[in-house]
């Protein structure tokens, strides 16, 4: 029996994580606690969940509180999905970006609204981390909230604890692997490396044989033209680079400034599209979440395989299954050599009982190394601004951003955005 808390459960993540908890009888006697500061989502999120286990038949004790202190002192496992100022602070950002030529279809990790976000988000997952420090030293921290990279290093470098972060992004690339080898995407063994939404594939095993090569060799030729128009992004990026990135389209997108531009509509002549929510969009999600709460609509799809990882990796931890191979994002520690080892990593390993194996992946290319090194770097800026307010320090990191051309545009973006969401970034006042 465990103790999990889940730090910002009017997120999307507390029903997921529910359903694997649920579906898997080694959590059985198990305590979940539910903390958001936001009443509206919590008592929504605590109705929903009680009512997966409940339909059920689980054996699984949920609790709830909108202060963290309240639950963490016996935590085992703390999940950190916390969101700052979410969807309308993002969306005032998007904005601003859009007025300056600056198009941003994710704004979760790079771009003006993805750094901007960060400074929001850093300093709570900092607050966050020195809690569990304080409550539940030995509790191990996993991490789902954006931006997920600056997040894990960030909780990490401030409280000494080690982090584990997850996001299945990577996997949307098996899944055209898949696709373009007529294969299940089970089939397949994807490893790729690099920062958390723009990793590159170093190998792709099918029946224990590398396929990597011979595939994108194949993609290239006439008759999968069509297949290969599907990634425009990516296409281009692999010839351009030598290495095929892994993601979706829109995050790797994002990292460049090739894509997302005026003459490419934005990306949408690339089939992307700019994720905007209106206040009818944001009241219908609530109308939904509601009828799920009181009963008047079926959840029998909250109940299935979420397809997120956590739960997995946290019985694998405990030892409850056999060690599985997973990516995560972890600090570099000489795995890659030719990067920090600070910096925050995403790759694969396996995680057994006795934690994260260590996994030598050696030195990548120059160019590869040169394009994390930059988002490394930004990384480190925007902790420090996000934690000290500076506004010097932000507009460097902000200016170390590949979609911002101009520094009088990222003078006015960063003080627009700052003003903007005055709110939610009381640091920089």
């Amino acid at each position: 029996m465990l103790n999990l808390a889940i730090i910002g459960a009017g997120s999307r993540f507390s029903f997921g994580i529910t359903a694997d908890l649920i579906r898997d009888d080694h959590f059985t006697g198990s305590t979940l606690a539910l903390v958001d500061p936001d009443e509206r989502a919590l008592d929504t999120s605590k109705r929903i969940v009680n009512r997966m286990v409940k339909e059920s038949g689980a054996d699984l004790t949920v609790i709830s509180s909108r202060s963290r202190d309240d639950v963490l002192a016996s935590c085992d496992y703390v999940l950190n999905s916390i969101a700052v100022g979410e969807p309308f602070a993002r969306e005032r950002d998007v904005e601003i970006g859009e007025e300056f030529g600056i198009f941003q279809p994710t704004s979760q990790t790079v771009g003006p609204a993805g750094y901007c976000r960060g400074l929001r988000v850093i300093p709570h997952v900092v607050e966050i981390a020195k809690d569990v420090a304080d409550f539940c030293p030995n509790a191990t921290i996993i991490n789902l909230a954006n931006p997920l990279a600056a997040v894990c290093r960030a909780m990490i470098r401030e409280s000494g604890l080690p982090v584990i972060g997850l996001c299945e992004q990577w996997a949307v690339t098996r899944r055209f692997f898949a696709k373009a080898l007529n294969a299940e995407e089970e089939e397949l063994e994807l490893n790729s490396v690099g920062t958390n939404h723009l990793t590159w594939a170093l190998g792709l095993r099918q029946d224990s044989r590398e396929v990597l090569d011979t595939l994108i060799e194949d993609l290239h030729k006439p008759k999968n033209a069509d297949l290969l128009s599907e990634v425009p992004v990516s296409t281009r990026i692999y010839k351009a680079f030598g290495m095929w990135p892994t993601g979706t389209e829109e995050h790797i997108a994002e990292f460049f400034n090739y894509f997302l531009t005026p003459d490419t509509g934005g990306g949408a002549d690339l089939g992307m599209q700019i994720r905007h929510t209106t206040e009818e969009q944001w009241e219908a999600r609530w109308s939904e979440r509601e009828a799920w709460a009181e009963g008047s609509e079926s959840i029998d799809h909250l109940l299935g395989p979420s397809g997120e990882n956590a739960v997995k990796i946290i019985a694998a931890l405990e030892g409850y299954r056999d060690p599985i191979a997973e990516m995560v994002n972890i600090p570099n520690e000489g795995r890659i050599p030719n990067l920090p080892d600070e910096a925050i990593v995403e790759l694969p390993t396996y995680i057994g009982k006795d934690g994260v194996e260590n996994a030598d992946i050696g030195a990548l290319p120059l160019a590869i190394r040169e394009i994390l090194s930059k988002r490394i770097t930004q990384q480190e800026l925007q902790i420090d601004a996000a934690l000290s307010g500076d506004r010097d320090l932000a507009l460097r990191g902000l200016l170390f951003d590949d979609q911002i051309t101009s520094l009088d545009a990222a003078e006015a973006i960063l003080e627009r955005s700052l003003k903007a969401n005055d709110k939610y970034l009381p640091r920089f006042r």
